[in-house]
């Protein structure tokens, strides 16, 4: 028996040993089987909140002075950056970008911008715009003088890509990520917890929204989303004086755009509400243009890419609406340069950074730099290696900054000190 019990055992315990191992490995199957399903019917993630569909095209982008430069290939020649731009009611091409794909002016026009001066443009017609594997036809596009805009910005502008792209395509912009994708208007279902925002095209997107200042009750106003402006809010002229706020508290300014400079004066306002969203101690700009874009009453302002960049934005025109999902910037303080300086760069290379105005009451002024002095360095940095977008970066916020400038054929050592944003208009 003892010899039978030992047989026996030795099979049992075989029989017990592969009968685990099957065991295991069918427990196995049935978890990955599991975590296959709940994969499938989980609810989605952060990153893949947006849609289940596909996109058509998925492009990375560069953020500039809080535009969205694009690289878009045009009529399967050359790739140019171009802004995108919900302002801009015709996509455009630079002069220098219609040269290189043999575009031909068919008539000429006048474009109005934020600049108080009119554009003399011209037309052509039939340019096929390319992103990514996604295609926009374009029956006509503006050729625009970019030159005295690049030299604003410090860029050098291919063009813009107007309303057309956003009528044909939903547009999820990535702000954290750098990324832009356009979905198929059929394909794209919302599963995110962003706030929906309906909008009225007009053809500008346009919001109701809720501005607060201190002084006053809470004022409803008609906004324009506008991807090619780099501010957060501005505010018009007409809808100022309509409600007695072309006074406001703040700074002297000058704002720029197609067209050139307008006047306006930079404060903020104590909040600015759009949906279930409040945003706190937006930066304002508050134009006192008598021309351009922002004396018009067509509607009384615009959120452009300083309130748009805290968001992952996605614009549906065919659903009119605008969907923000707040990103990790949403509470990031308000910018702005504090330095009393409008700069301009200039050269082939946009890297001679000159002083185009020394604004009254301001750091600049104090420190007496003059209209035309060159900065050559900015606390030990040359300019050639900052660039205009980096220089205004070190002036926002309070700090002392040593400035090497070039006055004439004189060298001059400059310390100027510049204040906390919006220092004069705490709410």
């Amino acid at each position: 028996m003892c010899g039978t019990f030992c047989v026996g055992a030795l099979c049992r315990a075989r029989i017990t040993s592969d009968m685990r191992k099957w065991e295991s490995a069918l427990l196995t199957a049935i978890l990955i089987l599991v975590l296959a399903i709940a994969s499938a019917f989980a609810l989605p993630r952060q990153s893949d909140s947006i849609c289940r569909a596909q996109p058509v095209a998925t492009i990375s982008f560069v953020l500039f002075h809080n535009r969205v430069y694009l690289p878009v290939e045009v009529n399967g020649h050359q790739t140019f950056e171009m802004v995108l731009d919900t302002g801009a009611a015709m996509s455009g091409l630079s002069e220098a970008a219609a040269s290189a794909v043999h575009l031909r002016a068919a008539r000429k026009a006048e474009l109005v911008g934020n600049g108080e001066s009119r554009l003399k443009i011209a037309l052509a017609n039939d340019v096929t715009f390319r992103l990514g594997g996604a295609e926009l036809p374009e029956k006509s596009v503006a050729i625009v003088p970019y030159a005295d805009l690049e030299e604003h910005e410090g860029r050098r502008i291919g063009g813009v890509l107007g309303v057309s792209l956003f009528r044909r395509y939903v547009v999820l912009i990535d702000y954290p990520t750098r990324t832009l994708s356009l979905y198929e208007p059929r394909d794209f279902i919302y599963s995110g917890p962003g706030d929906r925002v309906p909008l009225r095209l007009s053809p500008a997107a346009l919001f109701s929204a809720v501005i607060e200042l201190p002084d006053h009750d809470s004022i409803p106003c008609n906004l324009a989303v506008d991807l090619g402006t780099y501010s957060a809010l501005r505010l018009y002229r007409p809808f100022l004086e309509k409600h007695h706020l072309v006074d406001q508290p703040g700074m002297d300014s000058f704002g720029f755009g197609l067209g050139g400079e307008f006047p306006e004066r930079v404060g903020r306002v104590r909040a600015l509400r759009i949906g279930s969203l409040s945003l706190k101690g937006p930066s304002t700009s508050f134009s006192t243009a008598r021309g351009g874009a922002t004396s018009g009453s067509s509607y009384d302002g615009t959120i452009g890419g300083e309130v748009l960049r805290r968001f992952k934005v996605i614009l549906d025109y065919v659903h009119q609406e605008m969907i923000l999902e707040p990103g990790s910037d949403f509470s990031e303080p308000w910018a702005a340069d504090t330095s009393g300086l409008l700069l301009r760069a200039g050269g082939a290379d946009l890297k001679t950074i000159a002083v185009l105005h020394v604004l009254t009451n301001t750091p600049a002024a104090a420190a007496g730099i003059q209209e035309g002095d060159i900065i050559l360095s900015v606390d030990h940095r040359e300019t050639l290696d900052l660039s205009l977008e980096g220089i205004r970066r070190l002036f926002t916020g309070p700090g002392h900054h040593h400035l090497l400038v070039r006055r004439g054929r004189q060298v001059l050592d400059v310390d100027i000190t510049t204040i906390a944003p919006l220092d004069y208009n705490s709410p």
